[in-house]
């Protein structure tokens, strides 16, 4: 039920394809490839000292991303990819992976590096959020995931961001996350 339920909500959310599009969210998927993008970020900010420790942490974020979703949690869940329309060969989309469908690994390393790329660099929170998003949707778009794959790899990001870099920095987050942080009460004697 929940996968009927998944393979209609992928229909409702990719309604229509052109050709230009295609290329596109190709290209996008492509730079996402195993972390393609975000690492050569890291490997960009260790260029410069003061980024350099932020640039390791994003780094080892996208390792034990990559790691932990791609090499424990896909071959646990083991769920099969979106079954691919036969307009998908007639369309010259790059081919479904071999590999497992849930969590989005795309998706997983996306969310950690924004998340990462956020305490590194806090005033382009809106590019880093913005290329995680088209990333993700790139793979609905493909047709190489399920919706819930997107949020289960979003899931999976979160938490190893949060893990890697110890959770919500006061200097960064409370800007950029809608969540309010708690007020502070002081009590004297």
């Amino acid at each position: 039920m929940l996968q009927s339920a998944d393979a209609s909500l992928l229909e409702l959310v990719v309604p229509w394809h052109t050709t230009w599009l295609d290329a596109v969210m190709a290209g996008i998927s492509a730079a996402g490839s195993g972390g393609a993008l975000w690492i050569a970020l890291g490997i960009f900010g260790l260029a410069a000292p003061r980024w350099r420790a932020g640039a390791w942490r994003l780094l080892l974020t996208i390792g034990l991303t990559l790691l932990i979703n791609n090499a424990v949690l896909k071959p646990i869940i083991a769920r099969p990819r979106p079954a691919v329309a036969a307009k998908a060969a007639d369309r010259h989309l790059p081919l479904r992976p071999s590999s497992y469908s849930f969590p989005s690994g795309h998706t997983a390393v996306s969310v950690a590096s924004a998340i990462a790329l956020n305490r590194l660099w806090p005033a382009a929170r809106v590019a880093w959020w913005t290329i995680a998003a088209l990333t993700a949707y790139s793979r609905l778009y493909l047709g190489h995931h399920y919706p819930l794959d997107l949020v289960g790899g979003a899931i999976v990001g979160i938490l190893i961001a949060y893990w890697v870099l110890g959770g919500r920095h006061p200097a960064t987050d409370a800007r950029t996350l809608p969540l309010p942080l708690p007020a502070r009460t002081i009590v004297r004697p």
